[in-house]
Order: C-alpha cells, then sequence, then structure tokens
C-alpha cells in the first residue's frame, strides 16, 4: 500500500518535473499562442462580424443566433469562443506562475516572456470585454458590468469586474508589454505588436491623442510599409502585418476560420445584400470590390461571396498597417492634432484602392471631412476582419450616434454575447437573455 501511494497516477506528469528548463516554459508559452492562433486565425473574427451589418443571415443554427441578436447561454459555438480565449489566459498565466521554478532563466527570457505574457493577456482580455460586455462609454463612469480579469493559473472562479476595471488592467499589462517585449521576436508578439494594440484599445475608447500618439509610434518606426495590394490577406501583404497567425501548410492551417466559412461554394459567411447595394456604385474604380462575386445574379438565391480568403492557407494579419493609419487618421481629426498627417494617412488608403482620384481628400478639408472619409475607407479596408460591431458600438457609446442593425440598436442587450451558464456563480451574473425585443 505505501508504495502504491508513493507512485504517481499513469500518464501524468508532475509540475515540478514537467517544467525544469528555459525550454520547457517556452514549450508551455507556445501552448498558449497555439490558442490564440485557433482564436485569431479567423474564427474571433467571424464571430464579431456576425453581430455586424456586413453579414447575411448564416445557415448556422448557432451564428443565426448572433446574427439574429439573441445568443443564449446553451450556444456551444459561443461556449467554446469565450472558453478558448480564457484558455489562452490560462496557459500564459501558468508560464508567468512557474517562472521561478527555472534555474536557467535568464533576465532577458523573463523579460521577454513576461512581456508575451501580458500581450497575450491584453489581446484576449481586450476581445472577450468588447464582445461579452457593453463598450466603453456605455455609463458615465463605465461600471456597468465586464469580464473577469485572470491575471494568475486559477480554476477558482473569478468575478466580473466593471468595464473601467477591465480596460485599466488591460490597459496594465499593454504598458508592461511594451516594456518587456523586444524589438523583434520572429513570428511572436514584439515590442510593435503591444504599440499596436495600444492604439486600438485607445481608440476603441475614445482616446484619441493616446490612440493617435501609439499608431504614430508604429508607423513613424518604419518597420512596415503599406503593400500593394489590396488585400491583406494575402502574402503580398506582408510588409505591413504587424502581428499575424502564421499558417505553415495544410497540416497547420490556422487561416480555416476564414476559408472554411468564407470561400466554399455556399459559403457559411456572406455579404449583406444592403452592403452590396451601397458600395457596387464604386465598382468601377474600387479594387478591393473586385474581390467580392456575385453569385446566382438575379435570381432569388443570388449572394456574394468574397474571394479574399481562396488559398489553401494564409497568415492572418491580426495587426497591420493599414490599421495604424486608419486610427491615426480619424484620431488625429478628432483630437485637433495634424490635420494634414491625417489626410496622408487616408490618401494612402484611398489612392492604392481606387483607379482614380475622384476620393482623394483635398488639401486643406476640414477635421470632420477627414473623418467622414475615413469613416467610408475603413468599413471597406477591414470588411470581415471583425473591427464592424466595436465600430459600431464605439460610435454608439463614445460618439452617441443611434445606430441601428436589423432593428436593433447598438446598446440593446442582444448585441452582448453570451456566457456559457457554466460561469453563472454568487460572484459572477452572465448577461440579460431575451435578445433586443
Amino acid at each position: 500500500c505505501d508504495n502504491m501511494i508513493e507512485t504517481p497516477p499513469p500518464n501524468e506528469l508532475l509540475v515540478d518535473d514537467a517544467i525544469k528548463t528555459t525550454d520547457d516554459l517556452q514549450r508551455l508559452l507556445n501552448a498558449s499562442y497555439n490558442e490564440v492562433a485557433n482564436t485569431f486565425g479567423g474564427f474571433s473574427q467571424m464571430m464579431s462580424e456576425m453581430q455586424s451589418d456586413n453579414l447575411a443571415s448564416p445557415n448556422n443554427n448557432d451564428l443565426r443566433e448572433l446574427h439574429s441578436h439573441n445568443v443564449l447561454f446553451f450556444n456551444s459555438t459561443c461556449g467554446g469562443y469565450y472558453s478558448i480565449l480564457y484558455r489562452a489566459i490560462f496557459r500564459a498565466n501558468f508560464v508567468q506562475d512557474n517562472m521561478d521554478k527555472v534555474a536557467d532563466l535568464s533576465q532577458a527570457d523573463k523579460d521577454r516572456m513576461t512581456g508575451e505574457i501580458k500581450f497575450i493577456r491584453g489581446l484576449c482580455h481586450f476581445t472577450a470585454v468588447r464582445m461579452f460586455a457593453h463598450p466603453y462609454g456605455y455609463s458615465a463612469k463605465n461600471d456597468h458590468p465586464g469580464i473577469a480579469i485572470v491575471k494568475a493559473a486559477s480554476t477558482k472562479p473569478s468575478p466580473r469586474l466593471t468595464v473601467a476595471e477591465a480596460y485599466d488592467a488591460i490597459l496594465s499589462d499593454l504598458k508592461d508589454a511594451e516594456t518587456n517585449l523586444p524589438e523583434s521576436n520572429g513570428d511572436y508578439a514584439d515590442k510593435m505588436s503591444a504599440k499596436a494594440l495600444l492604439a486600438h484599445v485607445y481608440f476603441q475608447m475614445g482616446k484619441y491623442t493616446d490612440a493617435a500618439t501609439y499608431a504614430s509610434s508604429v508607423i513613424d518606426s518604419k518597420k512596415y510599409t503599406l503593400s500593394d495590394t489590396v488585400n491583406v490577406f494575402s502574402s503580398d501583404a506582408s510588409s505591413e502585418h504587424i502581428f499575424k497567425i502564421v499558417s505553415t501548410g495544410i497540416n497547420d492551417k490556422r487561416s480555416g476560420g476564414y476559408s472554411d466559412n468564407y470561400s466554399p461554394g455556399n459559403p457559411t459567411c456572406q455579404m449583406s445584400r444592403e452592403l452590396w447595394a451601397n458600395l457596387n456604385v464604386d465598382l468601377a474604380i474600387d479594387k478591393r470590390l473586385k474581390l467580392l462575386t456575385v453569385v446566382n445574379a438575379g435570381a432569388q438565391n443570388e449572394f456574394v461571396k468574397s474571394e479574399m480568403f481562396n488559398a489553401p492557407f494564409f497568415n492572418v494579419p491580426v495587426l497591420h498597417l493599414t490599421q495604424m493609419h486608419l486610427i491615426r487618421a480619424e484620431a488625429l481629426a478628432k483630437s485637433g492634432g495634424d490635420l494634414t498627417t491625417a489626410t496622408a494617412d487616408i490618401n494612402a488608403i484611398i489612392t492604392r484602392a481606387y483607379t482614380d482620384n475622384s476620393k482623394v481628400v483635398a488639401s486643406g478639408s476640414t477635421a470632420q471631412q477627414i473623418i467622414d472619409a475615413t469613416r467610408v475607407q475603413r468599413r471597406i479596408e477591414l470588411l470581415f476582419q471583425g473591427d464592424r460591431t466595436p465600430e459600431i458600438k464605439r460610435l454608439g457609446a463614445v460618439e452617441s450616434q443611434n445606430i441601428f442593425v436589423r432593428g436593433h440598436r447598438w446598446d440593446c442587450p442582444g448585441f452582448l454575447l453570451q456566457f456559457p451558464i457554466t460561469e453563472k456563480t454568487t460572484i459572477f451574473e452572465i448577461n440579460p437573455t431575451g435578445g433586443c425585443n
């Protein structure tokens, strides 16, 4: 009996035996990146797009709940989405909590890993708070319910913090990541990744001076250049990829969230007819619209599909230079910044996209004219990239716009994704049910 008690369970490895070297820690950190890749290789972006006015109603019951703004707590796709975000966070935290067990860990590696952990946490928490909570600016003090912020590896229930507390934690993590990450880090997060994500966070908050500052830091680094192609998912656009999900082949196709849902003959994700009617007036001059195909034209079952994701596998840019130019252009115009730079930013996007100069923003344009032009281009440039729903919420909460999608106002309960019922505890209340009716 004594021997049985002292024998470890079969097929199990104790933490002290599993984590002894820097390489062991790196493998664990790669496991967190693996979850990030599974999430942001198109799946997270699709979940966001489904709530927006970019897509038609899908041929999938779980996704149709997102599209109709009535996600129930037993929606397995939504529950899986929530779980994978926090699984990435848990694995990153597990590395953090076990660093002291590794005797050969150099200070440089510890700093880098700390930066990567906090970048992953910031990215996943930011994604969760935008999808599962009302936006920053929804309440005067942002004291409305947010999400759980988890900064240690634990299986104990965590309380749902306010949106203000969530954003404070996200900013704290990303600023630490900015400090600790190296200038270059291969296919992993580096210093510019943190800066680019900070630009997004501040822009979502309506803190436009800070957003412009961080976007400028990325742009002015000259580390990235705008590509000539209008398809940011093309390998020809790699010069502007800041942080990307890497696919190495058919057996490691992390881009399946896009290709599996947008590219088949009758894809799950089809452009809404209303959006196509608004855009196709510029079909002759807008090169981006050439990446869209009308199928069964004129028939009752007509639909519009994207040709952006037809490659067998491809890298998925989560953060890229086009986003930075769009953020800086609007942020400068909103904050009383340099309008010459803002005009140059949006015109760099416009001149690449169109075959003539009819859309170019004139020198000396007002701040509002620049903002209007930038928002039009943002809608097309970031199509299918998961940007539209957070943008609707930003414009509603921060800009006080009265925006409706399929008859539902941006701040109705159904615009929130629903937490899985397993999250409901005495310290964590899930979102209201009943959609927007």
